[in-house]
């Protein structure tokens, strides 16, 4: 198995822990409480902190690096996450897979 396809796996099973809840304010994005460590960890050391807003460029980058055919050469949303965090967030989330 190549090291981009472990990363696009590791990629798709982190959006899975992520959550859309529809409430009376709008609909918010929320990090389930059984997410891995290891995602909590790389949102809180590359955004410092997990927030609404951190989450949504967190969960469009691993959406990105999911469907992507080239993890480095996908297409990004600029204006919900900037360029420079998602090659952070893609370096981690490949650092992670193949270690």
């Amino acid at each position: 198995m190549s090291n981009d396809l472990i990363v696009k796996n590791l990629a798709t099973e982190y959006v899975e822990h992520f959550e859309f809840d529809f409430g009376d304010a709008g609909v918010e994005l929320t990090l389930l409480d059984d997410a891995p460590i290891e995602l909590k960890k790389l949102i809180t050391e590359l955004c410092g902190r997990i927030s609404p807003e951190t989450l949504v460029k967190v969960y469009e980058s691993l959406n990105a690096i999911a469907e992507a055919d080239d993890i480095y050469a996908c297409e990004i949303d600029e204006k919900v996450c900037e360029l420079t965090l998602f090659c952070k967030i893609a370096r981690r989330i490949e650092q992670i897979a193949t270690s």
